[in-house]
């Protein structure tokens, strides 16, 4: 599962209990207020947020939610990133999320997003990091 997804998975059901601290809800609205300003009211995305929220426990809104994640690329989006990561951060000293939460990773620095953020399994079969050719 991608790490916005998780996310929101972990965080709607202590919303719904109102058991959240007001600086968790306002990273999450953050979270929320981004993505719709990145890809507006009426993407998928968004919808698809608007779909879990009203049936939390929903496997399939879960999957819907992650296949729109993934075909807008929002875990790329730096911007997207940096509000998770607030989430996130909101989200650990209250225990809220557990294990799915404490798998989220980032390296963020200057605004650029390094790395990869994974929630649960990530499986990368070639990969080459270091420094760009110098031309």
């Amino acid at each position: 599962m991608d790490p916005i997804t998780a996310a929101i998975m972990a965080v709607l059901p202590a919303l719904v209990a109102d058991t959240v601290k007001s600086t968790v809800k306002d990273a999450y609205d953050g979270l929320k207020v981004v993505i719709r300003q990145r890809w507006g009211e009426t993407a998928p995305i968004a919808k698809a947020i608007t779909a879990l929220e009203e049936d939390p426990q929903s496997k399939a809104q879960a999957a819907v939610l992650e296949e729109k994640v993934g075909a807008v690329k929002a875990t790329e989006d730096t911007e997207v990133a940096q509000a998770l990561h607030r989430l996130v951060e909101e989200m650990k000293p209250h225990g809220i999320g557990g294990e799915a939460v404490a798998k989220i990773q980032f390296n963020i620095s200057g605004g650029v997003v390094q790395g990869v953020a994974g929630a649960e399994n990530v499986t990368i079969g070639s990969l080459s990091v270091g420094a760009p050719p110098k031309v």
